[in-house]
This record gives C-alpha cells, sequence and structure tokens, in this order.
C-alpha cells in the first residue's frame, strides 16, 4: 500500500466551540465535511452506483468521449485530483493520457484515508509508467500545502463537489486553486447542471437507501470526533429541492424530541419535526458558473456536455498570466 502523507494544517480544522455554534444556530447544521469518514466514503461509492444517480455516470460518460482532446489541450504530465473519491472516473482521463506512452504522476489529496486507500486500489495496476501519490488533508485549508512541481499539472475537481459549496466558499475555493496555479497548469471542474427537478430529488432518494445510510452515518461521526450523544435512529433522511436556489438541501429531521450534550456540557434541545442540514448540492446555471469564474480569476478553455446537458466538466486556466 502506497504511504498516505498527511498534510492537514491542523490535527482538528474544527474547535469544539465551531460545533456548539452549528448546532445552536436557528437553523441548526453539521459540516458536511463529515459525511465522508471511511464508512461515508464508502457508502458514497455505493450511491455513485445507484440507477437514480446520474451524476457519476453521465460525468463519466463526458470522460469516454472527450479524455483524449482534455489530454491533447493540456498537454500535462502530472495530475493533482482534490477530493477523488476511489478515482474511477478519473481512471479513464489517465488512460488515455498513459496512451501516449510518457510517465505519469497522479496526486491525490483526500480527508477520507478509506478514499485514498481505494483510489490507490482502482489505479496501481494500469501501467508501471503511472506514479501514485496519496495525500490526507481538506482541499478548503490545505490547498497551499501542495507538493509544488516544475512539470505542467493538471489539476481535477470532479463530481460537482463544487456545489456543496456557497458563493462566498466557492469563490474563495476557486481563486486559492487559481493562486497556486502556473502559467501552464490546467483546471479540470466537474458542475452538475439545472434540469427538471424530479430527476433531481430521486438522485438523492435512492430506493436502496445509501443515501439515507449515508447521511446517517455524520450523526456516528461527529459523536465520535466531539463525545455527542446523538442517535441516529431519532432521525429520518429528508432530502428537498429549493428551487430559488437551484439547490438539493440535505436534512435529518428529528422525529422525537430529545436532548443532545454539547462539548461544553451545555444541553440542547431538538424537536421532533426540526431539521439539521447536513449537506447542499448546487445545480448551475451557465451564468452563475461563468461568474464564479470570472470572480476567481480563471478562463474558460473548453466546456464539455453530455446530451442532455445534464453535466458539464470545464477545462480551466488561471487569469493571473494574461
Amino acid at each position: 500500500m502506497q504511504k498516505i502523507e498527511n498534510i492537514s494544517t491542523l490535527k482538528n480544522p474544527l474547535k469544539k466551540e465551531s460545533i456548539i455554534s452549528f448546532l445552536k444556530n436557528k437553523k441548526k447544521s453539521l459540516p458536511t465535511k463529515y459525511l465522508y469518514d471511511d464508512l461515508g466514503s464508502k457508502l458514497f461509492e455505493e450511491i455513485c452506483d445507484t440507477e437514480e444517480y446520474y451524476l457519476t455516470r453521465t460525468e463519466k460518460e463526458i470522460l469516454d468521449q472527450y479524455s483524449t482532446d482534455i489530454i491533447l489541450k493540456s498537454g500535462v504530465k502530472e495530475f493533482f485530483e482534490l477530493g477523488g473519491g476511489a478515482s474511477k472516473k478519473t481512471k479513464v482521463l489517465l488512460q488515455a493520457a498513459l496512451k501516449n506512452n510518457f510517465p505519469l504522476t497522479y496526486s491525490s489529496l483526500d480527508i477520507s484515508d478509506k478514499a485514498l486507500k481505494m483510489s490507490f486500489d482502482e489505479l496501481k495496476g494500469i501501467s508501471t509508467n503511472l506514479k501514485i501519490k496519496l495525500y490526507n488533508g481538506d482541499f478548503i485549508n490545505d490547498l497551499n500545502n501542495l507538493d509544488l512541481s516544475n512539470n505542467p499539472r493538471l489539476y481535477l475537481f470532479l463530481g460537482s463537489t463544487l456545489g456543496n459549496f456557497d458563493d462566498e466558499l466557492a469563490i474563495k475555493f476557486l481563486s486559492n486553486l487559481s493562486k497556486i496555479m502556473k502559467k501552464d497548469d490546467f483546471f479540470l471542474l466537474g458542475v452538475d447542471k439545472i434540469k427538471d427537478k424530479k430527476v433531481i430529488i430521486s438522485a438523492y432518494n435512492d430506493k436502496s437507501g445509501f443515501t439515507k445510510k449515508f447521511n446517517k452515518n455524520i450523526l456516528n461521526v461527529v459523536n465520535k470526533k466531539y463525545n455527542l450523544n446523538f442517535n441516529e435512529c431519532n432521525f429520518n433522511h429528508n432530502a428537498e429541492f429549493n428551487t430559488e436556489k437551484s439547490q438539493i438541501e440535505m436534512y435529518l429531521e428529528a422525529i422525537t424530541d430529545q436532548n443532545i450534550i454539547l462539548p461544553n456540557d451545555e444541553s440542547i434541545s431538538i424537536n421532533s419535526g426540526e431539521k439539521i442540514l447536513t449537506e447542499i448540492s448546487r445545480k448551475f446555471s451557465d451564468d452563475t458558473i461563468k461568474m464564479l469564474f470570472a470572480k476567481a480569476s480563471l478562463k474558460i478553455i473548453n466546456n464539455y456536455n453530455d446530451k442532455k446537458n445534464y453535466f458539464s466538466l470545464y477545462l480551466l486556466k488561471s487569469n493571473q498570466y494574461s
């Protein structure tokens, strides 16, 4: 197994006071990043294989069709993926690049060791010309800790993970990445597009129940991390589409009154019917995504879409060298 290097700035990036503020807020929430512990990462891979979850399937179709064009346009010999999970889609891109018989380096940064191990297992056997590096860290806070390279690098942020961010956080993330990109670097970004809301809602309410398990698991994660006393049996999974904001909002809805003991020993009441937000998943219009790129100093080199226009891959460069 490839060694995993920990580049996290802080061992515990969220202080106990922070988790208290999330739960004491009138609109209660939990940090989305805690969905992706080892079990959560495994469950998410199960979600990606469900009939309802069109995102992974559609993005892979785009990569199947356009990987060679992406490789030719970028001309890179290094790949650096942020939050790549098991790297199943990325494998398509790497195989296209390896056809040129050049030595390549693939690096993956993820918050979950389990996801990094799955990525290594997925990619380790595809070519002796592929070198794999694994990094444990947070792509919001740890971008400046990445190893620098003299070779042109293609940064990857697939799966529409950008949809988990509001405008402020999206611009912060994109701007930070734009700043570390060199003149010859490229950035490949996957985003989910606005479409029939029935299709969207179904994707977050799969019949097999993997999304429900995935959502509820966040309670076990914060219990362990902050010594809380959530009981996942006291909550239902609830995914709703907010038409005004064009986003799925994933909640845990209490089905009974309960008291939660916080890390400062204070108790808060959660009433039956009260909801805790665990994730948003935005669906982007062309105008919204172009606005984010402009504010983050990124320019579009090419845009790749599926036939239904469900999903887009944007090939980008930093505007700082224009």
